[in-house]
């Protein structure tokens, strides 16, 4: 994107990381000034208790939506879970400088990957339980398996976006490997020390 300037005017050269330490700067700024006027707030409460009634009235509407959100809706799973889960995925869609349809084009693919990723595993687990094959060949048909459902879900789509499919969700897949091996790494690192 160009940015055009006024007449007369030179461009500014500003730094790569400009965007990113002025984004840091604003939301330290932003922390300071709610924990200076939260420290006020709550010195003006613990000296004259103006706020008493406020916070009981809070305190029990909090401890029914929790009760309310920790109830479970669907096999085990909390109506709370379910919300955090419709909140997190419907903030994005409100944000500036979020493109609708690419994040939910994404958000699709990503699921699409997740569902592979599931199904394979269950299979390599599976064939690894029945123990008949050797590691390698069962490393191999998870890899074998992942490929083919990757190119039947990239396939099913339109021609036009066969490529970014296939490429978003063998991305996805191969990065949700590699960081579990970081986790991994990082784990029984953290048990050598």
């Amino acid at each position: 994107m160009r940015y055009k300037y006024p007449l007369g005017t030179t461009r500014i050269i500003r730094p790569k990381s400009y965007r990113l330490v002025s984004y840091l700067r604003a939301l330290g700024w932003i922390v300071a000034a709610t924990a200076l006027a939260v420290g006020v707030l709550a010195f003006v409460q613990l000296a004259f208790h103006p706020f008493d009634a406020f916070i009981a009235k809070a305190e029990a509407g909090l401890s029914e939506t929790d009760t309310v959100l920790q109830e479970n809706a669907v096999s085990g799973i909390s109506i709370g879970t379910i919300a955090l889960v419709g909140a997190a995925a419907a903030l994005p869609l409100f944000k500036k400088g979020v493109r609708r349809r690419q994040y939910g084009l994404s958000f699709w693919r990503g699921l699409l990957s997740s569902g592979i990723f599931l199904a394979t595993d269950k299979i390599y687990r599976y064939v690894q339980g029945l123990g008949r094959l050797y590691f390698s060949a069962t490393v191999a048909l998870f890899i074998a398996i992942t490929i083919v459902l990757v190119e039947i879900v990239s396939r099913f789509g339109r021609i036009e976006e066969e490529a970014d499919t296939r490429t978003e969700l063998l991305a996805s897949i191969v990065s949700g490997l590699v960081f579990g091996l970081i986790v991994q790494l990082a784990e029984r690192a953290l048990k050598l020390h």
